[in-house]
């Protein structure tokens, strides 16, 4: 039998990240990054925290949290039980071990002893199991796509499960490093019921005070927690701000302690403010838009690839502020990853409008034409988008773009829960979004190419052939050249078939005031590093904020040494 950490040393470091030291590109440089050494921990203190948005239902498998927003609250009620460390390892963190049989087909998980939930219910083989049959393996979960390959969940002893498979897979620890590692507590779920989502029962460092729907969601400390001496804090209320300069004044005007962006411009604003600290993290996430490839014309490929050709995402980089900050992006993993091609960069189609008018004209003179209108009569496209004003600048450099090769393109503003709301519905033509995340490809392909009818988190509902056999490769090889090629393959499909543009990669930023420490640098029990806040994703278990006396003291010291 053989420990996940072994197996994925040299086979998945799925996670590349470039850790910014807030070293801007741009000139504008101000080193407002957070001390390397953040000093002894302290204990005490009530964290408030402004966020882009939030979710829609705390309950794993019910609520958007593939939301950068909702995932950092989730690593403050949930804990995960494996979690990613420094060098993109998996590592059990919940659970105490994660053991795959030969054939990688069943999967044994050791809990680890004496956790209990925020109610007092046990955390054990039986919670495991429940939370698969009633959450996450019904039809309608979010997750239900997401872990079609397991079949059931065995109870083996009081804190042991095994996971049964329909079949090899490789990389199935990454489904336990989200929603459905999450474990809540039955007792809860059960006792709420239908509105068991209003009142979030994990096993995480803080547990849930209140929650008033688009204003605040306030925690505080379990002090049940299962690692102990942690968490520092006695609290944190959660903000959802969604307008972005009102979240950095928040912060500027000592509102909010610490606030959340994914906003280009208003990182390269935050790195020039000297009397905040900057903790800045760039992954594969990226700007795009996607197209909704079962409604007409955007069903057509000629016309996906004509917008594409007639984007210049270095122009639309530009327009998000995002110069020196976010390099262009043309594939699912930026030029970091281990799973970057360098061949899949070349044959990206952008940047050539002759080119894109060809398909148009190609689409238009077609009387055949999947929207069904007359010859000669120009496509029309909706475009939704979120109201922050980058956001409106980005969809009108695309209306501009797009209308200069030939069509018809009209706005539409929406609000962020219900573009997402439309997305999963499926009632959308394209619509911005962000594209790709810090998951193995089998786990991010799957996701967002997987059978339709059975992959909720298909937003594009695209899917090909091709992508089906790759999809086998990346399951059931540990072999990582293998892979790589495998996944090549799919993104050179993706260049052809073109369910989304890329604009560049998507800066993760969490700025603070000085007074707030260690945001980034969380480590496992035994003292492994993490991966950091991928998408801005705290771990607020390490988080702890100075008190009045220390950080007085602090400032004494530094005033002492100039």
């Amino acid at each position: 039998m053989k420990q996940i950490g072994l197996i994925y040393r040299s086979a998945l470091l799925s996670v590349s990240l470039l850790l910014v030291a807030c070293m801007p590109e741009n000139g504008g440089y101000v080193d407002n990054a957070p001390p390397a050494d953040p000093g002894p921990p302290v204990y005490g203190g009530q964290l408030r925290v402004a966020l882009e948005g939030e979710t829609n239902n705390w309950l794993p498998g019910r609520g958007n949290h593939v939301a950068p927003a909702a995932l950092t609250v989730a690593m403050a009620l949930f804990d995960p039980l494996v979690r990613l460390d420094h060098e993109g390892q998996f590592r059990p963190y919940l659970a105490e071990s994660v053991t795959p049989n030969e054939s990688y087909d069943q999967w044994t998980v050791r809990l680890r002893p004496g956790v209990v939930f925020h109610d007092g219910t046990p955390l054990d083989a039986d919670a495991i199991k429940w939370n698969f049959d009633n959450l996450h393996k019904r039809q309608g979960s979010v997750t239900f796509g997401s872990i079609r390959d397991i079949d059931r969940v065995e109870v083996i002893d009081e804190l042991t499960v095994v996971y049964h498979l329909t079949q090899t897979v490789v990389p199935f620890p990454d489904m336990l490093t989200r929603a459905v590692g999450w474990p809540v507590s039955p007792t809860a779920v059960q006792q709420y019921g239908e509105e068991a989502g209003l009142y979030p029962v994990g096993t995480g460092p803080f547990k849930l005070v209140s929650w008033r729907r688009d204003d605040r969601l306030v925690l505080e400390r379990n002090e049940q927690y299962w690692r102990e001496g942690l968490p520092y804090l006695d609290g944190i209320t959660f903000r959802p701000l969604p307008d972005e300069d009102a979240r950095v004044a928040s912060l500027i005007s000592g509102d909010m302690d610490a606030i959340q962006t994914l906003r280009q411009h208003i990182v390269d604003r935050l790195r020039r403010m000297s009397d905040i600290h900057l903790y800045e993290q760039l992954g594969n996430s990226s700007g795009s838009a996607i197209f909704n490839a079962q409604r007409p014309p955007v069903d057509d490929y000629r016309v996906r690839q004509a917008l594409a050709w007639a984007v210049d995402p270095a122009a639309l980089v530009e327009v998000l502020g995002g110069r020196g900050i976010s390099p262009v992006q043309t594939q699912y993993f930026n030029e970091n990853s281990v799973w970057y091609s360098e061949r899949v960069a070349e044959a990206w189609p952008q940047r050539d409008q002759q080119r894109a008018r060809e398909l148009v004209q190609s689409y238009v003179n077609d009387p055949d034409r999947s929207d069904g209108l007359p010859v000669g009569t120009p496509i029309s496209l909706e475009l939704m988008c979120l109201p922050e004003q980058s956001l409106q600048d980005l969809a009108q450099m695309y209306q501009a773009l797009w209308n200069a090769v030939g069509f018809d393109v009209r706005l539409r503003q929406v609000e962020q829960a219900t573009q997402i709301q439309s997305v999963i519905s499926g009632d959308y033509m394209t619509t911005c979004w962000r594209t790709s995340n810090e998951q193995d490809p089998y786990i991010t392909l799957n996701n967002d190419f997987g059978p339709v009818d059975i992959q909720p988190l298909n937003y594009t509902n695209f899917t090909h052939p091709l992508i089906e056999e790759k999809l086998a490769i990346l399951r059931t090889e540990p072999e990582f050249e293998i892979r790589k090629a495998a996944v090549e393959d799919i993104m050179m499909l993706l260049t052809e078939q073109v369910p989304n543009t890329w604009t560049g990669s998507t800066p993760s930023a969490v700025a603070a005031q000085p007074r707030v420490r260690n945001l980034r640098d969380w480590t496992f029990p035994d003292g492994t590093l993490g991966d950091g806040m991928p998408v801005a994703q705290v771990s607020w278990a390490q988080v702890w904020m100075l008190d009045d006396e220390a950080w007085q003291a602090e400032q004494a010291s530094q005033e002492g040494d100039e």
